[in-house]
């Protein structure tokens, strides 16, 4: 595994190794991540390929408005020949590619480079999905890369990435065990834990599997909360206006209950984050990630929680500690840390 010994210049350093592997007789590389990090990393890697006039995809799950590389391409480059593919029958290809997973499956075009970018968005892609759509879209001579929270491919060269540039450690999340049923009651150290966050000025998600079980925390965080907050806003995937989410994070102190990921921003500031049910089989390990790494923790503000609350811990629940404490450990044993 490759590793960079110093954060001055973190980006320039990692794309350098990018391109290093590049100008190697190799075809397939990793770059394992926390989720966000930063697209520059392949600035040097894109400009190569186009200079040689070859097709570069790239593959990435954000909205076609907010998309990172193409801002990184923006800020740092002159690059004009690259698209967002929206719709496959009605695109004339260029050079660069930019497109979603679904728009990615429809593609038959041949690629000399393609670069998987699972970590610019919550994911809704496992280990095996990409391996099967990396796996249509490359052709003997192409070269491939995947940004992920893990190794995705196998045997072959991982770069590791634990960190930003900010080097403040992921969040590790803490589990909280109830017997009570969590449909009708709240266990008194999670209302502890909401009052106490509330009063400290802090914002609080609770994240369920499904809108069903929405109603149900709501009504019961409703009655318990209302002697310390009126602010209890839900939000139902696919049956709720977008602006209550706006809503949520303009208000100073409120709770959100909500099935939703994508809509929220990835730099959720002075919040907290409670996953209810997280032993319901609609969560996953990296679900749980990305909420580890969503929110943000800055110098003067180490406050940021995630907690898992559920009847019994899962194994996605376990492998998410794992990881996170792991991504911790090897930017602790890297020097990489603010001390």
């Amino acid at each position: 595994m490759l590793i960079w010994k110093k954060v001055d210049f973190m980006e320039k350093k990692i794309n350098d190794m990018i391109l290093k592997w590049s100008n190697e007789n190799k075809k397939f590389l990793n770059i394992v991540s926390i989720p966000y990090n930063s697209t520059y990393v392949f600035i040097d890697l894109i400009k190569k390929y186009l200079k040689e006039n070859k097709k570069i995809l790239y593959i990435t799950g954000e909205n076609s408005s907010e998309i990172n590389i193409i801002s990184n391409i923006k800020k740092y480059t002159n690059i004009k020949s690259y698209a967002y593919i929206k719709n496959v029958e009605k695109y004339s290809f260029v050079n660069l590619n930019i497109c979603n997973f679904e728009t990615a499956c429809n593609l038959k075009k041949d690629f000399d480079l393609i670069i998987y970018d699972d970590i610019s968005s919550f994911p809704c892609h496992n280990r095996y999905e990409i391996l099967d759509i990396l796996s249509e879209l490359a052709n003997k001579n192409s070269r491939v890369v995947v940004y992920s929270i893990e190794e995705i491919l196998k045997n072959c060269e991982t770069i590791l990435i634990p960190v930003k540039n900010n080097r403040v450690p992921i969040i590790e999340p803490r589990t909280i065990l109830t017997r009570l049923d969590i449909n009708k009651n709240i266990p008194f150290v999670i209302y502890d834990y909401i009052k106490w966050s509330i009063s400290t000025g802090r914002k609080v998600i609770i994240f369920v599997p499904d809108e069903v079980k929405i109603t149900a925390v709501y009504l019961y965080i409703k009655d318990y909360c209302k002697h310390f907050l009126k602010n209890i806003i839900c939000f139902t995937e696919n049956r709720s206006d977008k602006k209550l989410i706006n809503k949520f994070l303009n208000l100073n102190n409120a709770i959100l209950i909500t099935n939703c990921f994508k809509y929220l921003s990835p730099d959720i500031k002075n919040s907290d984050i409670m996953v209810y049910f997280a032993d319901h089989s609609n969560f996953n390990y990296k679900k749980f990630i990305y909420l580890c790494a969503s929110v943000v923790r800055g110098e003067k503000d180490l406050k940021g929680e995630v907690i898992f609350l559920a009847n019994y811990e899962t194994d996605d629940m376990e492998k998410a500690k794992y990881i996170t404490r792991n991504f911790n450990k090897e930017a602790w044993n890297m020097g990489l840390l603010k001390v």
